[in-house]
Order: structure tokens, then sequence, then C-alpha cells
């Protein structure tokens, strides 16, 4: 019981440093996807350092490997909301209106997986019609679409981002 105690204290304090530390630092104004210049789902270093999200890099990279994934962004714009971006910037529907000025998904997976491995990379995904979506459907951050991560988007949001192919793919598997 005291161990718990000891954590809950400790994480708490980390938490109220963590959102001390965000006082005097410049709201971030831009989207992810703005940001994330090379499309590949992640924002690095290079990327942030010259736009106003630089301050917040480290706290915002939570898994410290100099590079911020949506998830990440996600999260800390939620956690921070007032104080480091809008409500609007971190809304669910702000989210949906965000997704759904990218173009729909067309194809199906196995035609977007050129090298028919199971995944769809960066460079497959880099067709016009997933290249905005990759980051959000990346849910294990590994550069790589499954195919369950693929189907699982496209059922969460339907027709919000997919029609045709990629539409009539989901309800065959």
């Amino acid at each position: 019981m005291k161990k718990l105690t000891l954590a809950t204290t400790i994480l708490a304090t980390l938490s109220l440093a963590a959102c001390a530390s965000n006082q005097g630092l410049d709201k971030i104004d831009s989207d992810f996807a703005s940001l994330d210049n090379d499309s590949d789902g992640f924002i690095s270093k290079v990327e942030a350092d010259d736009d106003n999200i630089w301050g917040h890099f480290s706290n915002i990279d939570t898994n410290m490997d100099e590079e911020i994934s949506r998830k990440e962004f996600n999260a800390y714009m939620q956690l921070n909301t007032g104080k480091v971006a809008t409500d609007s910037d971190v809304s669910e529907s702000a989210f949906k209106a965000e997704i759904a000025k990218f173009d729909k998904i067309e194809s199906s997976f196995a035609s977007l997986d050129n090298d028919s491995n199971g995944y769809i990379s960066v460079v497959e995904g880099n067709d016009d019609d997933i290249s905005n979506h990759f980051g959000y459907m990346d849910k294990n951050e590994d550069k790589r679409i499954s195919k369950n991560e693929f189907m699982g988007y496209i059922n969460k949001y339907g027709k919000s981002v997919a029609e045709d192919e990629a539409l009539e793919s989901i309800k065959h598997s």
C-alpha cells in the first residue's frame, strides 16, 4: 500500500511539473500534418526546430525516441487543452473535421500492399488517397500499416475516410 501511495504521489508531482513547465511556452498553432513535413507519421526534431512546437518537444515525446507520433501529439494536446492549444485543436469533432479534409481512401488493403508482405509501408502509403491517413492508422507506430490497422480505421470512421473499393473490402473480410 505504501508503494502505491508513493507511486501515486510521484506521478502527481511529475504531472504538475509537466503542466507547470508549459507556462510561458508559445501555443501550438499548427496541426500534426503541417508539422510532419515528410509525411512519415512522425514529427522529428528537424521538423520541429523552426516551429512553436520546439519548446514543447521534450514534453510531448513521452517515449523519448526523439520523434513525436500522432498519438503522443494528440495526448499532449488533450492534456493541455487551453494551455498550449485551443479546445478546437483537440476535440474529437476537430479530429473528424481534419480527416474529412483528406482525400478518401479508395483502394483496398491488398491493392495498396504492393509487395504483398501483409503491410503497407510508408513508401506504399505515399499514394495520394492514404498518405494523410497513414499516421492515424499506424496504431502501434511501427511505420507500417497492418491489415487489422487498416480495417479497424475504416470500420471506425467509415464513409468519412473511405469509399468504393476500401469500403467494399471491409464488408468481405
